[in-house]
């Protein structure tokens, strides 16, 4: 009987060592699973503050989206166990990135003009995400209503210019190679993209009549105001 008593009491030990170390695999794997999810999270919003630090004029938008990566790497930060390092280094890189953004130091020339349809898409879609993004920020309270509407007006004309400034420069191209039946119809796409829209920009009208004047011939190009993406942008 005594044997059996210790047998079973063996028994019950080895469960209850089986079923902690299976809890503790379980914890880990979640932990991993998290911190993948996170990372992965970090990537994508990565991507887009690349894309808007070559896109837009205001680079606090751009900031505020970095910001955000920060924020995910303190969270994968606090679920890492064995080797920090490398985190707390990428999260001073971020962070330094941010302070640069707002400084205004190492900035990088900026254009709309994309050279392929692919190119153009994706652009799009990720200043569709910084939309979401700027919208997430706002709900959070991290931003107000009025920073809230500036942004979103400015994504929204650098979503609608992405497309427009690349036709013009496509048009550009083959005007340059005297092709101006296709160069007119690259303008008149633009054109179309513009009267389409409902943006409230007021350099709209402008590049509406000036594209005009470009298919009739009355114009070589588009006015230098129309074509730099730092006017009339709120600047940091």
């Amino acid at each position: 009987m005594t044997l059996i008593a210790v047998l079973f009491v063996l028994m019950i030990l080895a469960l209850v060592a089986v079923s902690a170390v299976n809890r503790i695999q379980l914890r880990q794997r979640e932990r991993r699973l998290q911190q993948r999810r996170l990372r992965i999270r970090a990537e994508e919003l990565t991507e887009v503050v690349n894309c808007l630090a070559e896109t837009l004029p205001n680079r606090m938008i751009t900031k505020h989206i970095n910001d955000m990566i920060a924020s995910l790497q303190q969270q994968m930060l606090a679920l890492e166990e064995k080797n920090p390092e490398l985190l707390e280094l990428a999260i001073q890189k971020t962070e330094a990135h941010s302070e640069e953004l707002l400084s205004g130091t190492n900035r990088q020339s900026i254009s709309y003009q994309r050279e392929s349809d692919a190119q153009i898409a994706k652009t799009q879609l990720h200043l569709n995400d910084a939309m979401q993004l700027i919208t997430q920020l706002a709900a959070q309270g991290v931003i107000n209503e009025a920073e809230l509407s500036t942004y979103l007006g400015e994504l929204r004309w650098a979503h609608l210019m992405v497309a427009v400034m690349s036709y013009i420069g496509q048009g550009d191209k083959s005007m340059a190679i005297s092709d101006r039946f296709s160069a007119q119809a690259f303008y008149r796409k633009a054109q179309y993209l513009l009267m389409e829209s409902m943006h409230q920009d007021p350099r709209r009208l402008k590049m509406i009549k000036e594209l005009g004047e470009l298919v009739d011939g009355g114009r070589d190009s588009l006015s230098k105001d129309l074509r730099d993406p730092t006017k009339s942008s709120v600047m940091i």
